[in-house]
């Protein structure tokens, strides 16, 4: 009769769990790096249900308090990742930034951010909640 109880406990917990979705941990592969490294960024759906994000990110800058956008020199392609339960996806980041007066173009290099606290976000989307804004804090150590 116990496990009746106990099996009606972990039902109601999973769709308790379900029903609060989209699940997922967003994070990178350390949380301080030089100038010209690669971050690589890791998705892991830890829900029930799929979730779907872009290969677009927005970068940010700590400064006087707040956080500031960074202009990045990047355009993103539009497509939309479909990522199952219990999988993950990883992704690099480039951290180079468009100087001011300048647009994106011509491919050339483009300067690294400079030293600093920094914020990646990421739009992240699944049932039944919508889409909520992921973000991982990193450094930059000159």
């Amino acid at each position: 009769m116990r496990w009746k109880r106990n099996a009606g406990i972990v039902l109601l917990i999973l769709l308790f769990w379900g029903l609060t979705g989209p699940h997922f941990m967003m994070g990178l592969d350390k949380s301080t790096y030089s100038p010209g490294e690669e971050p690589e960024l890791t998705i892991s759906n830890v829900g029930l249900t799929p979730i779907y994000f872009g290969q677009g990110y927005l970068l940010y800058r700590w400064e006087n308090g707040s956080w500031v956008g960074v202009r990045t020199p990047f355009f993103f392609i539009s497509r939309l990742y479909d990522l199952p339960p219990f999988y993950s996806w990883k992704q690099n980041v480039d951290l180079k930034y468009l100087p001011e007066n300048e647009s994106p173009g011509e491919p050339r290099p483009y300067p690294d951010l400079p030293p600093g606290r920094y914020r990646l976000v990421k739009r992240i989307c699944g049932p039944p909640m919508g889409c909520r804004n992921a973000s991982v804090e990193f450094e930059i150590k000159g």
